[in-house]
């Protein structure tokens, strides 16, 4: 399948630092104090992150309104990107509700005039990337000072949303792949075990 794309606009090459509202790490509340956990509020990890792919849907650990207030976690509204600067470096993902994160991972608010889902598949893309921006040391890590200073292809916000457009139908399309392999998949292990009871 080949696809044209005609922009007409003149893209521009940005800084990260200046599509960001608001832009801050999470924070772990302490793991001996278990008033911190399992309350109300979300809490994110690389885990989830792995296990869920693009939209953040659920977490697998809560933490409490005093978890928050004893750690340098905060609340990122829903709609926000997520994106990962340890350990597993450069996965993005988007919340679909008010979260909170671990230090592992650097919420982003976006300004008006750019496109959430843009920026996912963007950074996604970017990945590649990011080996330029590491830190060395025992593990590679990223800062919100070398996040801020990736630089980014900034179409308008029309051709931002039309590449959105173009990625959701392929998304989609691998996402009904998998649906189809996994029934595929189970018919194989009912016909085995016909074949051999």
């Amino acid at each position: 399948m080949k696809l044209r794309f005609d922009f007409s606009d003149e893209w521009k090459i940005v800084k990260l630092e200046s599509l960001i509202k608001k832009g801050k790490a999470g924070g772990t509340p302490s793991s001996t104090n278990s008033d911190y956990y399992n309350g109300d509020i979300p809490f994110l990890s690389i885990r989830d992150m792995t296990d869920q792919g693009k939209y953040i849907v659920k977490t697998e650990k809560t933490i409490t309104e005093e978890g928050l207030n004893n750690s340098s976690a905060w609340i990122i509204p829903k709609n926000s990107l997520l994106y990962s600067i340890y350990a597993s470096i450069g996965l993005v993902a988007i919340n679909r509700s008010d979260i909170s994160t671990s230090q592992a991972i650097y919420g982003i608010i976006l300004k008006d005039g750019v496109s959430l889902e843009y920026m996912y598949y963007y950074l996604t893309y970017f990945k590649k990337n990011i080996h330029k921006y590491i830190e060395t040391g025992t593990q590679g890590n990223l800062n919100a000072k070398l996040l801020k200073s990736f630089e980014i292809l900034l179409p308008s916000l029309g051709e931002q949303e039309m590449i959105v457009n173009v990625l959701s139908i392929v998304d989609e399309k691998i996402e009904n792949s998998k649906k189809e392999i996994e029934k595929i998949n189970e018919f194989k292990k009912g016909l085995l075990q016909q074949m051999f009871v």
